[in-house]
């Protein structure tokens, strides 16, 4: 959901490519390195070597994640406390350790939400069984 929101926002994909290695750069570019937790259990250490992603900077793709991956905050067209809080909520929700991502629950109760929370509307001096449809 993160992804998407994130495409909603700037209307271009956060991580734009097919290739497996290259998208674990982009995602160590943007949202920091990759728990070395994570590393030593994944069953796909082919893409990784001394507990560190292997990864060529100095290659062409490599040049192209470091000129146009930036850190996630980065990318906020504005520093308002609106767009603060959505960075904030795509944060938690692109956050590596499944344990510690945020869950729909909790999101539905983030402060980013908070503006479309509504106190009940006031009736008073309304029928409700009025016939309006004449």
């Amino acid at each position: 959901m993160g992804c998407i929101i994130f495409e909603y926002y700037l209307g271009f994909t956060l991580f734009q490519t097919h290739d497996n290695r290259e998208h674990l750069a982009m995602m160590e570019r943007i949202l920091g390195p990759i728990p070395a937790r994570m590393i030593r259990k994944t069953r796909k250490q082919k893409y990784f070597y001394h507990g560190r992603l292997d990864w060529d900077e100095s290659s062409s793709a490599g040049r192209y994640v470091r000129d146009n991956c930036k850190p996630l905050k980065r990318y906020m067209i504005t520093e308002s406390e609106e767009h603060c809080q959505l960075f904030d909520l795509i944060e938690r929700m692109l956050e590596y350790d499944p344990s510690k991502r945020i869950t729909l629950a909790d999101c539905l109760r983030h402060p980013f939400f908070d503006c479309l929370k509504t106190e009940p509307k006031n009736t008073k001096g309304w029928d409700s069984n009025r016939d309006i449809s004449r």
